[in-house]
């Protein structure tokens, strides 16, 4: 005796929906985020990377041109006394530790910039914080400032930050 449910052909067209839907969802959730294709391609492009980071780094940058001042009324000197806040942003920002939401943004987009930049768009203020921050980390704590160049400075601007945290 056969069953005739599955040879109607009523439940052939829900069989082949249900088997669509689910492959669609599928391809949805486990999508990768970098495709490698045959002909040696990678896709999202490294263009195409670079583009959504500039865009990413737009929104920490005011229409002066300088970045935007949330944070510049920040008293650093007494944030980098605080015994526990500083390891655990520089655990965040060496890729040793969690991150915030907000860490994780600047981690991605802000540092790299700022490092690649020599602060470029800092204005007077942010330059004064950014060199009290960094001075503290290269006399304090060498070893991490050391890792943090290693992470950040991919255009070899190492010495042009040593004389722009002298300045």
């Amino acid at each position: 005796m056969t069953n005739n449910n599955m040879n109607s052909p009523r439940s052939r067209p829900e069989i082949f929906s249900l088997l669509a839907v689910t492959a669609i969802v599928a391809v949805l959730v486990h999508q990768p985020a970098t495709v490698y294709c045959a002909d040696g391609g990678i896709y999202p492009s490294q263009q195409q990377k670079q583009q959504q980071q500039q865009q990413q780094a737009m929104m920490f940058t005011a229409p002066s041109g300088y970045y935007v001042s949330t944070y510049d009324h920040i008293d650093v000197g007494h944030l980098l006394r605080n015994q526990k806040l500083v390891p655990g942003l520089l655990k965040c920002f060496l890729n040793e530790g969690p991150c915030t939401a907000d860490g994780k943004l600047v981690k991605a987009y802000l540092l790299p910039e700022i490092v690649r930049t020599v602060c470029g768009k800092c204005n007077p203020r942010q330059k004064d914080m950014a060199r009290t921050v960094l001075r503290h980390i290269y006399t304090y704590r060498r070893a991490d400032f050391d890792k943090f160049m290693q992470i950040y400075d991919t255009d070899n601007k190492k010495n042009e930050i040593i004389l722009f945290m002298n300045q």
